[in-house]
């Protein structure tokens, strides 16, 4: 599965058009989180915007997998078909620990520097961006393993608006301030639902990429 990953990442981050959009995504998002003072962006940013980079990570992956038809290749190798699927998945949990972790990060800013809103606050958003980035990184690669990059993207797209729209119909309904106070124990089951998810998304994956490659 090791070298499954760092072929992944090779795909991701060594071949120049790839490389450039994730520096392009950073240059722009994390002024973005950083630097603003408003919770609605906030909100944007750490319950939107990150949690779409864990669904980044299969999108380049795919693209190189499809155009060197790398699957009926990779299916001869001494690993099975869910060691296949779940070196994907774990990578995924890469991106996502690496974006949970600036968006905590922002949150300390927001808290601590700009004074934006209180670290109970941050934290309760932070939960909230760790749930949305598993539920939708679980979504994106049944997506993908299913559809392929072509129609996969599409779906990417289609699910991201959905999220988007969610969101901001959410802060017209609910108000920000009901979104940054919901209670611990509603964080923690959507904590739990986002782990519970992922795990049924990774069997269906198997699922699908084994009758595919049967």
């Amino acid at each position: 599965m090791k070298g499954i990953i760092l072929k992944d990442l090779y795909d991701n981050f060594c071949i120049p058009k790839n490389a450039a959009s994730f520096i392009l995504a950073a240059l722009f998002v994390l002024p973005f989180g950083f630097l603003t003072h408003s919770k609605y962006y906030y909100g944007l940013f750490a319950g939107v915007i990150l949690p779409l980079i864990g669904g980044c990570a299969t999108e380049a992956a795919t693209e190189q997998d499809e155009a060197a038809n790398f699957n009926k290749l990779l299916i001869t190798f001494p690993v099975t078909k869910a060691e296949i699927v779940t070196a994907k998945y774990i990578l995924g949990f890469g991106f996502i620990a690496v974006t949970d972790l600036v968006a905590l990060l922002c949150s300390l800013v927001q808290v601590y520097v700009h004074h934006t809103f209180r670290l109970t606050e941050a934290l309760c958003v932070w939960g909230i961006s760790i749930s949305i980035s598993l539920i939708f990184l679980s979504v994106i690669y049944v997506g993908y393993f299913l559809l392929g990059k072509r129609w996969g993207t599409i779906f990417f797209i289609i699910v991201t608006a959905l999220i988007g729209a969610a969101y901001r119909a959410s802060s017209v309904v609910l108000g920000m301030d009901v979104i940054f106070n919901l209670s611990p124990l509603l964080v923690l089951c959507l904590l739990f639902a986002g782990v519970v998810i992922v795990a049924l998304s990774r069997l269906a994956s198997i699922r699908i990429y084994k009758k595919k490659y049967s």
